[in-house]
């Protein structure tokens, strides 16, 4: 079994055919809710490039599928983004429809989408299948942020896919470095980060078959131990509010070897990290070769 990591994107749960309006959604970012929003006539947007599409129909008559995104529009990132999804039969009816909505589509990463569908005739098979963006429903934000950036932003790790009741169930760690908290800002946990994790399962020809998604990631401060290395700070001599704790007497207030100097001389260490996990859950079973784990920013 490969596993591969990759930056991308986040999405909404599938849904059944029915009318689209209010599927549109609102930014999560600092650099999107920062910025007035603009249409998709105003800047003159080419269209989302749907990159590959790709489904899987379940014992259950479920339809298990994942797409993914890029945006050619630089400079600016698409908010609320509504995919149609719909699947045809041989004699072109259409037999299954949706949408699925991205909230943020960066401009220079690929983004990745899940869901499912529900096959109402078991005994039709699904020949054409197409996802398609609504472009006249999207706001667009600029955006300053370099794809090398986003690339960078989430480090994914200890992926794992096993099986239970009758599902696949994918989990990992994701962590993302904070950094400092903005001028003004009271406390590191002014400082965080929202992300979307996707998986995407592919056959050995590289074809997306299926895919799922985890919901709500956060990352901020309080999920790990905040580093203090090279800011001068000596683990144990602060309090939870960053206030000083002074020393007993006769307490040593040198650091140990080890460990940063008070006066803030010591070497650079580790930013601020936050860690948690992820689990995401597919409601089936099939053959697969790869796994690509993509997240991306955004609720």
């Amino acid at each position: 079994m490969k596993l591969s990591k990759k930056l991308v994107a986040m999405l909404s749960a599938g849904v059944m055919a029915f009318s689209l309006v209010g599927l549109a959604g609102c930014a999560s970012s600092e650099s999107a809710s920062s910025t007035v929003e603009s249409t998709t006539e105003e800047i003159n947007a080419q269209d989302l490039e749907v990159t590959g599409s790709g489904f899987t129909v379940l014992p259950d008559n479920t339809v298990s599928y994942a797409f993914t995104v890029e945006n050619p529009n630089e400079g600016y990132i698409a908010n609320s983004a509504t995919f149609t999804i719909e699947g045809y039969d041989a004699n072109d009816v259409m037999v299954i429809g949706g949408g699925e909505t991205i909230q943020e589509v960066y401009p220079g990463v690929t983004t990745a989408a899940a869901g499912t569908s529900y096959l109402a005739d078991a005994t039709v098979e699904i020949a054409r299948f197409e996802v398609k963006p609504l472009m006249e429903n999207i706001l667009w934000t600029k955006t300053t942020e370099t794809p090398e950036e986003l690339n960078s932003m989430f480090q994914l790790s200890d992926q794992q896919v096993k099986e239970n009741d009758g599902s696949m169930v994918i989990t990992g760690s994701i962590s993302a470095d904070l950094g400092e908290p903005e001028e003004g800002a009271d406390s590191a946990l002014d400082r965080r980060e929202d992300a979307h994790v996707v998986a995407i399962l592919r056959d050995a020809d590289g074809n997306i078959i299926c895919g799922g998604s985890a919901m709500g990631i956060m990352l901020d401060p309080s999920m790990t131990p905040v580093s203090t290395a090279g800011t001068g700070v000596v683990p144990g001599s602060v309090d939870e509010e960053g206030n000083p704790i002074e020393p007993a007497e006769g307490e040593m207030t040198e650091p140990v070897e080890g460990e940063p100097p008070a006066d803030g001389t010591g070497e650079e260490g580790e930013s601020n990290i936050a860690k948690t996990t992820y689990t995401i859950t597919i409601p089936g079973i099939v053959e697969y070769a790869s796994v690509d784990i993509y997240a991306t920013p955004g609720i």
